[in-house]
């Protein structure tokens, strides 16, 4: 069965359950509002890594969110993955290998910008055609 921070589950729901986790296991800590605030704010999505075999939880923060909360947040998750004492993925009592991601680029839309720059392009070749 898969565990993630000791809790079992299934995949699908391995997101929710990290966050729920996360959250008890840092109710009692200092800077738990803090860390509270930006996890609500973060887009949390799971991904299972099957060439690299890595558990990735991906945290997408707002641009506005700086370098210095993005090492708070670091950390903070290093300390209660500390504090569980758990792994913080699991099959069958062995430990997998996990990875989260923070960011908080904006992420460009890049097949959008080239659609848009072929357009004018298009357009003209098709008022070409149709002149004939």
């Amino acid at each position: 069965m898969w565990k993630v921070l000791g809790v079992e589950t299934i995949l699908l729901n391995a997101d929710a359950v990290w966050v729920e986790r996360l959250t008890s296991l840092s109710q009692r800590r200092k800077d738990a509002p803090r860390f509270r605030e930006l996890l609500g704010q973060a887009d949390i999505r799971y991904y299972f890594d099957t060439i690299r075999e890595v558990h990735m939880f991906r945290l997408q923060l707002p641009p506005e969110v700086t370098l210095e909360e993005l090492e708070f947040m670091k950390e903070f998750i290093q300390r209660l993955y500390k504090a569980a004492k758990v792994p913080v993925v699991e099959f069958d009592g062995q430990a997998q290998l996990s990875s989260v991601v923070l960011s908080s680029d904006e992420e460009e839309d890049v097949h959008s910008s080239k659609k848009a720059k072929k357009a004018p392009r298009i357009r003209k070749k098709d008022e070409e055609r149709q002149a004939i």
